[in-house]
């Protein structure tokens, strides 16, 4: 008989589990964990900038090298492109291990758009670790003016993070196939807690789909409630039928999403969505406060997955994303109640209302954004299913 999503034999137990906060919650964790590191520190992360909050992790992490941890970093040459020759330059000079991820534009053209490493994770030890989606940059930070963007992340310590530390292993050397054989001789750690979990890997290259299955799976067995935080959210067919045969079942959907964002024609494209989700029931929040950056979802608060993955194409198929899913009753309606405030802080969006500002204008630039964007991540496919083939021939 096939096992079910909530199946706990299906997850790895013996976790320790918080959410993290974006701002300075996240920073002082992360900033912990590098300076308690005693061996070894895999990094990577989609955005790196070097501003203030990027000098500071730079500057902890050269510290951690210094004392004799080794340092491995990788980021995304496209969402990183701002890093200078001699930033990297420094840091290699410093005894960090440093990987640009995809580097451009040698591959620009050809093979790489497409294909991004998106995950945000850091792991220390094989046994304590970062997952979420927030970048290294002082918008994720915030100060006295701006808000940090809106984003979480799963501390989690246990054995959950010797998988963490082979992912990142495998990024980081570039062993996309096969079996992979771990530098790092961990093979145990100790029980710290009772959460179970386990690690969630999307990437079409390698032919792994499992976050954006497991998204399907949970909405098709939830009972009483679905919640949902999404930055850009432009859902596949699947995911969105998965909505809407649970709204009909009875189950409560609600979704959290931007009142105002980063990429405009991304907001625009998610909201020529709003009349389908209304005609099928699903409540729509708007956060005004701030930027929303966060991916996480929570379903009949028990089972919970957080990280990098966004409900889109690009993620589905051409990003690395990586996940945890969590399947703990305490931990999850911890996740659903900080949600349902986030919720009472944020706009309703109703017929009515939503009726009375979508003018026949917007109508029409909501409905090219959308099919806009639904093209240029097909595009972005169509590159990393060349990439794939190039691989295959080598």
């Amino acid at each position: 008989m096939q096992k079910k999503t909530f199946t706990p034999e299906r997850y790895l137990t013996g976790n320790k589990l918080a959410l993290v906060t974006s701002g300075e919650p996240y920073f002082v964790r992360l900033l912990q964990i590098i300076n308690d590191a005693q061996k070894h520190i895999y990094f990577q992360v989609y955005i790196f900038d070097n501003d203030r909050t990027g000098k500071e992790v730079i500057a902890a992490l050269k510290k951690a090298q210094q004392r004799g941890v080794d340092v491995f970093l990788a980021v995304d040459s496209y969402g990183s492109k701002s890093l200078s020759p001699e930033f990297i330059a420094d840091l290699r000079h410093n005894g960090l291990y440093f990987k640009l991820f995809s580097p451009l534009p040698d591959h620009f053209y050809a093979f790489r758009l497409g294909r991004r490493l998106h995950s945000k994770v850091v792991v220390a030890d094989g046994a304590v670790a970062l997952v979420g989606g927030i970048n290294i940059a002082d918008k994720y930070r915030g100060n006295e003016k701006d808000a940090p963007w809106l984003d979480f992340a799963l501390d989690v310590r246990g054995p959950i993070c010797i998988g963490l530390l082979h992912f990142c292993e495998r990024i980081f050397r570039g062993k996309y196939f096969g079996k992979h054989t771990a530098r790092r001789a961990i093979t145990t750690i100790p029980s710290l807690g009772a959460g179970r979990c386990k690690l969630a890997v999307n990437d079409w290259f390698r032919r792994k789909n499992q976050i954006s299955a497991g998204y399907r799976a949970s909405f098709r067995e939830a009972q009483y409630s679905i919640t949902i935080l999404a930055s850009y959210f432009l859902p596949s067919r699947s995911i969105r039928t998965a909505l809407k045969n649970a709204a009909r079942r009875g189950v409560l959907v609600k979704i959290l999403l931007p009142g105002k964002s980063d990429v405009p024609l991304a907001k625009r494209a998610t909201r020529y969505l709003y009349q389908w989700l209304l005609r099928n029931n699903i409540g729509i929040y708007e956060w005004h406060d701030s930027i929303v950056h966060g991916k996480l979802a929570v379903v009949d608060s028990k089972w919970v997955t957080i990280g990098s993955y966004n409900l889109n194409h690009l993620s589905q198929y051409s990003s690395i994303e990586m996940n945890v899913e969590v399947l703990d009753e305490p931990f999850a309606s911890t996740v659903q109640e900080t949600l349902s405030t986030l919720m009472q802080q944020s706009t309703s969006i109703t017929p009515g209302n939503f009726n009375n500002i979508w003018r026949k204008w917007d109508q029409a630039l909501d409905w090219a954004s959308y099919t806009l964007a639904r093209w240029m991540m097909l595009f972005l496919f169509f590159l990393v299913q060349r990439e794939h083939r190039y691989k295959e021939k080598e």
